[in-house]
């Protein structure tokens, strides 16, 4: 045996020259060559395409790379010579062979888009438009064009800066489905099988249809334990039509038992407070295969945890033979930053300049006494229960708040829930001071995870002083020391994905409150709700959402004399954008000075109030900045009606600087036109918080 060796040469030096886009240090990262290393020409030709591929996602569809050869061949030195080029942009994306589907049908299928100001860029990316393809193949495959084959070509302009996209449809005929048969079922019957399968007899055939029949099966058959079971959909197609017989296998398996829960990753958090999140694997009861992804969900958006992942283990080999049919569980979770203490300030609009020392602990423990110093300075005391305690201090030029809020989210591990707060607020208006002392108690009970219901009492003693002389009747009438006592239900429903960017679902809040039950200076009734819905439009190639909401607001204080520090206000940024803060509503009559008896510029409030807001949120560049459009219409009045209703459209943006926290700022532009002679308008309006 002869073995022959030849020596690969070394390279002395790796540069790049001819970039500008994108910096040297990236560049060779991406290479990953370096000087000591062999001249190998695959890693070579790699490295090539990588930088091919970098500038493509810039937009610079015809940047090329190439390697100076003469003088890689006489002294080893690597020099990546970049042809820029310029940035392409797509001008226009076209269809041709489509006949079922028009173009903005398929437009909404695809993520590649033509640019259009500063909203869209209109990037032309070669990985992108095959996905693109891809995309609008699964949408024919989809809805019976099972022979459908998709093309995409790329037309630029002599510039090179432009680029006209075109997706090429062959559509080829449609499948049905002309039977199904269902073997291996002894749990349900075929006719129960039948029922819960997407496909039926004579529906278009579709691959996502029958992914769909599979997975309900799966989920079917998991809700009694079933966790192994497996299920396949194969197709069989006719040689002389469109058609398709739908064969469904089933293999069921045993039907197991929630066995033995271990909790892993929890340092500080009490394993009862991972417990009460589980969802279908309670110890000792049947299994339910969805709740292993509807308990990481929860685990996921609890704030007490980061990650957490649910894993059903394998029986051991010696297992009791009590336990054969049943199967343990690991929850693993990685704890979150719980307490903060937070130094800031803000600024907006509505309530002028305000500071901030916010301390809160979202894992707070109120049996959990500090046996030292040190426990209590570290953190290691006052934790694990999963309750919420916060303490706000917020001064502020206009508005200030003090508040202390305790809530235990499960009281005794039961669906009950408990809530008390004591506060104390400062405001000052335009014609009086306004100072509120006080506190609420609430106490609810979850029904599933969607709907709850709660009662609340609330006890307030409101002083208003410091009145202007030419300030409101309305305003006189409520003058010193008032105590307002109320008792209310509260009926909520929440299916949105996120307390903080919801992209769908709605929230859904509705109360009765009736003011004076349990004594005080007022006797009325109040009675309010709000809706938020949220629809994703579309998510681009980076994953960010566009969405579109609706708000809907609404509340009516009847029975009796209501007094204007209660009374329903609309305008501002956070209420009803174009018009000034409390700038909506009635005016009241003025008591004393020149014009004492004569209706002022003063907003006194309304009994009823009602608001629908539209809002438009896309991304524009990064995680960082995005933008809306928005219309904003209702009306405050005295009375129920819409006689006085107003309408503002404007356009705003959202800054989000990741290290200045989570709420991004706020800055909108809107334009009343629809509004009344009295009322207040504001064409700009925002809200900033700063954390120190």
């Amino acid at each position: 045996v002869t073995y022959t060796v030849v020596e690969l040469p070394l390279l002395s030096d790796v540069q790049v020259v001819g970039n500008k886009t994108v910096p040297d240090l990236e560049l060779l990262g991406i290479i990953g060559l370096r000087a000591g290393d062999p001249v190998d020409r695959f890693l070579i030709d790699r490295a090539i395409q990588e930088i091919k591929r970098r500038y493509e996602q810039e937009g610079y569809f015809v940047a090329d790379a190439s390697v100076d050869e003469a003088l890689l061949n006489e002294s080893g030195i690597l020099i990546f010579r970049i042809r820029e080029g310029p940035k392409v942009k797509i001008r226009s994306v076209r269809f041709e062979g489509n006949t079922v589907y028009k173009d903005n049908e398929l437009k909404s299928k695809i993520r590649s888009s033509a640019a259009f100001l500063f909203f869209k860029k209109g990037t032309l990316s070669r990985e992108q438009l095959d996905a693109d393809a891809a995309s609008i193949r699964s949408f024919y495959h989809d809805t019976g064009y099972l022979d459908a084959r998709v093309a995409r070509r790329i037309d630029l302009s002599p510039d090179q800066q432009d680029a006209i996209v075109t997706f090429i449809i062959e559509e080829a005929p449609r499948y049905l489905v002309s039977g199904i048969r269902v073997e291996g079922n002894l749990v349900y019957s075929t006719a129960q099988i039948l029922e819960m399968i997407d496909l039926k007899v004579g529906d278009v055939f579709s691959r996502s249809g029958a992914d769909r029949s599979r997975q309900a099966l799966i989920e079917l058959y998991g809700k009694l334990g079933h966790i192994e079971t497996r299920v396949t959909v194969d197709s069989v197609f006719h040689e002389d039509q469109p058609l398709v017989e739908v064969v469904v296998m089933i293999v069921e398996g045993e039907s197991y038992r929630t066995g033995i829960v271990t909790i892993r990753g929890n340092t500080k958090t009490k394993d009862n407070v991972v417990l009460r999140q589980l969802r279908g694997m309670k110890p000792g009861r049947t299994m339910d295969r969805a709740g292993i992804e509807t308990t990481e969900r929860r685990l996921r958006n609890s704030p007490l945890f980061s990650d957490a992942k649910v894993t059903i283990l394998d029986p051991e080999e010696e297992q009791d033979p009590q336990r054969q049919l049943e199967r343990d569980v690991l929850v693993e979770v990685a704890e979150g930053n719980t307490g903060s203490i937070g130094f800031g300030a803000g600024i907006s609009s509505d309530a002028g300049i305000v500071g901030a020392i916010d301390v809160v602990q979202r894992n707070f423990d109120i049996a959990d006494l500090p046996e030292s110093w040190g426990e209590l300075f570290t953190g290691k005391a006052f934790t694990g229960a999963g309750q919420y305690m916060a303490i706000a201090i917020q001064p502020g030029n206009e508005v200030s708040n003090y508040s202390m809020t305790f809530r235990e989210p499960y009281i005794f591990e039961t669906d009950y829930f408990f809530e008390v707060r004591g506060f104390f607020f400062q405001r000052t208006r335009q014609d009086y001071d306004e100072e509120r002392f006080g506190g609420s108690m609430r106490v609810g009970q979850r029904f599933g995870d969607v709907w709850s219901g709660s009662i609340k009492l609330r006890f307030e003693n409101i002083d208003i002083d410091d009145i202007e002389p030419d300030a409101r009747v309305d305003v006189f009438r409520v003058a010193g020391t008032n105590t307002l006592r109320s008792t209310g239900i509260t009926r909520a429903r929440d299916t949105t994905d996120s307390n903080l960017f919801p992209t769908r679902g709605s929230r859904l809040t509705m109360e009765l409150s009736r003011i004076g039950g349990l004594g005080g200076d007022f006797d009325y009734n109040e009675v309010s709700a709000s809706f938020h819905k949220f629809w994703p439009i579309e998510e681009d190639f980076f994953g960010r959402v566009t969405v579109l909401s609706l708000r809907v607001q609404g509340g009516y204080l009847f029975g009796g004399s209501t007094p204007t520090f209660e009374r329903n206000y609309a305008g501002g940024h956070r209420s009803f954008r174009g018009f000034d803060y409390r700038g909506v509503g009635p005016r009241g009559i003025i008591a004393g000075g020149p014009k004492a008896g004569t209706r002022g510029d003063d907003p006194v409030g309304g009994d009823w109030m009602f608001l629908v807001g539209v809002e438009y949120n896309f991304p524009i560049y990064q995680e960082i900045l995005r933008g809306v459009f928005f219309t904003d219409t209702g009306t405050v009045q005295e009375d129920v009606g819409f006689d006085d209703y107003r309408v503002s459209v404007g356009a705003g943006i959202r800054l989000k600087v990741p290290f200045l926290g989570q709420a991004p700022f706020a800055f909108d532009f809107a334009v009343p036109i629809v509004k009344e002679d009295d009322d207040e308008t504001r064409l700009f309006s925002f809200d900033v918080a700063l954390p120190f």
